[in-house]
């Protein structure tokens, strides 16, 4: 649809802050993600080893969607599923 309408996906930035919208924004190519880090924990922000810089992030080198990778949303997800 963007293409059809004269937009490059690259200037799609979807909002969600978190890694499942980060690893949406990188899978279909887009511009970016509007991210808040800090906010809606434990299932906001990012892999714990892998740091914003100058406003960027990387994606962990994992599979999925890297749940695994943030300590305190990983915790809570295997209590649930206990």
């Amino acid at each position: 649809m963007l293409k059809e309408h004269g937009w490059s996906s690259r200037r799609c930035i979807p909002h969600g802050g978190h890694q499942l919208s980060l690893n949406i924004a990188a899978g279909l190519g887009l511009g970016g993600n509007e991210s808040y880090p800090g906010i809606f924990q434990p299932f906001g922000g990012f892999a714990d080893d892998i740091p914003v810089v100058d406003g960027y992030v990387g994606l962990p080198d994992v599979p999925g969607i890297g749940f695994e990778t943030k300590a305190p949303l990983i915790k809570l997800l295997r209590s649930v599923a206990e």
